[in-house]
């Protein structure tokens, strides 16, 4: 196939890579995909001369799991501490970022999203409580791996994130993306709200996940402009919504209970 550059692209917004769990389990593998695939993202831009604005996917991995756990804010600009192979990928990823700017004057943004959630979310750690969604739309029991304080974002407004922040930078930046901020009892009872059925069928670890969520104010918007801010409520009723739409079409099928959660 043609190089998206030769045919006239002007944007990039690089997501992919290899989740938490599968670096954890095949270390080489995720470096190969997080981190040298990263780098090939960084030389086609500058083989099409820099001229190509560019959004990639980092984390709040990067801040490590014991960032916030005494109640400090987390901010854009926070020290990394990554304690996972995941984590370390993505602040290599960063650093990759940041020599390219340096050494050929390529700007891009980096993201750190939290925790997203909604439709397609269906891989990772973090995916629980989206997993956790699709339970509930169909009345079967789920235990979320997790517990604490969580900061969510929803799925559609973390996209329109990526590809605002694709129209570039100068420099090479990475920046929180917001959310917000929610116990995962009080996550469950939004749930159990949208879908009364599901009452007592989802539960969860009381072992914090270890993700930081109390962040300051992401600077975000200051590089994007004004963003969608999609309520928790709302999200979690178009997620619902969504899946039990696919589920009746056959486009999905129903979750099976997990081991542990039957």
């Amino acid at each position: 196939m043609e190089p998206t550059w030769r045919r006239g692209g002007s944007h990039i917004v690089h997501l992919a890579g290899l989740q938490l769990p599968l670096c954890a389990a095949d270390p080489s593998r995720g470096a190969l995909v997080n981190v040298v695939g990263t780098v090939n993202v960084f030389e086609a831009v500058r083989a099409a001369g820099g001229r190509i604005g560019l959004a990639y996917a980092s984390s709040a991995a990067v801040y490590g799991t014991g960032a916030g756990s005494s109640g400090s804010l987390v901010g854009d600009a926070s020290p990394l501490h990554p304690d996972s192979h995941y984590g370390v990928y993505k602040a290599a990823n960063e650093g990759t970022a940041r020599i390219y700017s340096i050494s050929d004057g390529i700007g891009s943004v980096g993201l750190r999203p939290f925790i997203v959630y909604g439709p397609g979310r269906d891989q990772g750690l973090t995916s629980d409580p989206t997993a956790a969604m699709l339970a509930a739309a169909v009345s079967v029991p789920f235990k979320i791996k997790f517990g604490g304080s969580l900061l969510l974002t929803y799925a559609a407004d973390c996209a329109l994130a990526f590809i605002a922040a694709a129209s570039g930078s100068g420099d090479a930046i990475c920046l929180n993306v917001p959310g917000q901020r929610v116990g995962i009892a009080a996550l469950v009872q939004m749930v159990e709200a949208a879908v009364p059925d599901s009452r007592g069928l989802i539960s969860f670890e009381t072992t914090p996940l270890g993700l930081p969520s109390l962040v300051t104010g992401p600077a975000l918007e200051a590089v994007t402009g004004a963003l969608p801010c999609t309520s928790l409520r709302e999200g979690i009723r178009t997620t619902i919504d969504t899946f039990q739409r696919a589920l009746a079409s056959g486009m999905l099928s129903p979750p099976a209970p997990a081991p542990g959660n039957a």
